[in-house]
């Protein structure tokens, strides 16, 4: 490094997720290094970079932001930080006090955040340049970005009826104002058209409270990020596929079984869904092939409707081959205060599963969730095709169970089958109990006598111990168990700080 810098360099503090790459090297700016080094500008205090003159890049697969500036002449360097400001109460340290010796540094990218930058022009003592009196902040974001904003207030049936959506393949993202309140009174139907329904604050979500009859309808992708879905007087799925789909998307990755598959995912990320009465996704009797659908760091609070004994919350089993191809919750809750329950929580057609759609490979997957009072009585999850085949992989790591799947839990989610005959298992310290204890028991090393959950989950890592959850009749669901907390098991909002 040719120049000399009077700031002391503090490091970079970077987080395990988010690991950050500065580019340092002369040739990133474009200048040679004379060219850099050289010039006429002396005896001034430098000004940092305008707010409208820094760009923010993402790569090819989204994976890194470069951040770019334009030269300051006769500066000594930049003194550069960044944040994660998605809460912003508590703001995350990606890069602290970093000196750049160039115009470009590179960080890690996360979807759906906002970051800040600070940067700061440092001075040069061998052209008598002094620092910036101040640094330049400026927010940047990982988002889509939207192609409007419906108004806080507005009715959500009625606005998509006045602002048609775009003919795109692309992803349309649609915002919603930070602490916003909505109305949708009828059912929205997207169509063919892949949605994100979002607002870009994780901490100031929009509400959005759904009429009697009202559903999302679609045979494309569907995105929720950052809401809360008021449900209290819905009586119909919170997501309902269409009737009527394009045949465009009929068999276009196996023409074996007449499947309408829907490649884009299904995605509710940091979202509340609350006293949701039926069920959260409806195939509507179309042999439909969802390829993923992802419940990620959310909470879903069921009142199921007395009339429900039947139904199933992820219900794609009325129609020949539907199913989900690779399901996924993870850090999220899922908890039902009825008396009524449905009957089952995953439901697919007896056929569906990858030797009928033609995927190569197929999973379930459940990930430090919390789950309490879901079909207590009944069949967590049932999909014949999913079974008993080396092409599906089940995982369950640190989940905690409690008053959940009949106590034949971990038989029904995969498959019906024993252990050592169903397909690909994944499992660590994961929780089962019911009415208060251990839903199983390990008399032995000989996994031969071992009963209830035990029997099916034949991993050896069952926690044991009631996780004593808080208020769960209120939904809260603060860990308590000394098992549960030395794991840090269950989804972690009901963890205590650390």
């Amino acid at each position: 490094m040719k120049q000399e810098h009077f700031m002391k360099r503090r490091g970079i503090i970077s987080l395990a997720i988010a690991a950050v790459t500065l580019l340092s090297s002369c040739a990133v700016d474009g200048f040679d290094a004379n060219e850099r080094f050289t010039s006429d500008v002396t005896g001034q205090t430098l000004a940092s970079p305008s707010a409208d003159s820094i760009t923010f890049t993402a790569n090819a697969d989204g994976s890194k932001t470069t951040i770019h500036w334009p030269v300051v002449f006769g500066a000594g360097g930049f003194l550069c930080s960044v944040y994660d400001v998605s809460d912003e109460a508590n703001p995350v340290t990606l890069v602290e006090d970093s000196v750049i010796d160039g115009n470009t540094m590179q960080v890690s990218r996360t979807e759906d955040t906002n970051y800040e930058l600070r940067i700061k022009t440092l001075g040069n003592t061998k052209l008598n340049n002094a620092d910036a009196p101040e640094a330049t902040v400026v927010a940047f974001n990982s988002f889509t970005p939207a192609w409007k904003t419906i108004p806080d207030g507005s009715d959500i049936y009625q606005w998509i009826q006045e602002n048609p959506l775009p003919e795109t393949t692309d992803e349309v993202a649609i915002d919603l104002e930070a602490n916003g309140h909505y109305t949708m009174s009828d059912n929205v139907d997207f169509l063919g058209t892949r949605v994100t329904l979002r607002t870009t604050s994780k901490t100031e979500r929009a509400t959005i409270t759904l009429g009697n009859a009202a559903s999302f309808q679609t045979y494309s992708g569907l995105g929720f990020k950052n809401l809360i879905f008021d449900c209290s007087n819905c009586t119909n799925p919170l997501i309902l596929l269409s009737a009527t789909p394009s045949e465009t998307i009929k068999n276009i990755v196996s023409t074996a079984k007449n499947i309408y598959f829907i490649e884009d995912a299904f995605v509710i990320s940091n979202c509340l869904i609350d006293n949701l009465a039926d069920e959260v996704i409806d195939n509507n009797k179309v042999s439909y092939c969802i390829k993923t659908f992802l419940v990620d760091n959310s909470v879903f609070h069921f009142n199921t409707g007395s009339d429900m004994s039947s139904a199933t919350y992820f219900n794609m089993y009325t129609a020949g081959n539907a199913c989900i191809n690779d399901f996924t919750a993870r850090k999220s809750t899922f908890y039902n205060t009825s008396d009524a329950s449905m009957k089952y929580f995953i439901r697919y057609n007896n056929s569906g599963g990858p030797k009928a759609t033609g995927y190569t490979t197929a999973s379930v997957n459940m990930l430090q969730c919390t789950l309490w009072n879901i079909v207590p009585n009944s069949q967590i999850a049932n999909y014949d095709g999913m079974k008993r085949t080396a092409q599906v992989t089940f995982t369950l790591d640190r989940n905690i169970i409690v008053n959940t799947g009949g106590q034949q839990f971990v038989r029904r989610y995969i498959g019906g089958a024993n252990w050592s005959d169903a397909g690909v298992k994944e499992f660590s310290q994961n929780t089962y109990v019911f009415d208060g204890v251990d839903a199983w028991t390990m008399p032995s090393t000989d996994p031969t006598t071992w009963t209830g959950e035990a029997s099916y989950d034949q991993s050896g890592t069952i926690l044991s111990g009631d996780p004593g959850f808080k208020d769960p009749a209120n939904g809260d669901f603060t860990v308590s168990g000394s098992s549960q907390l030395g794991a840090q098991s269950g989804d972690p909002r009901w963890l205590p700080a650390e």
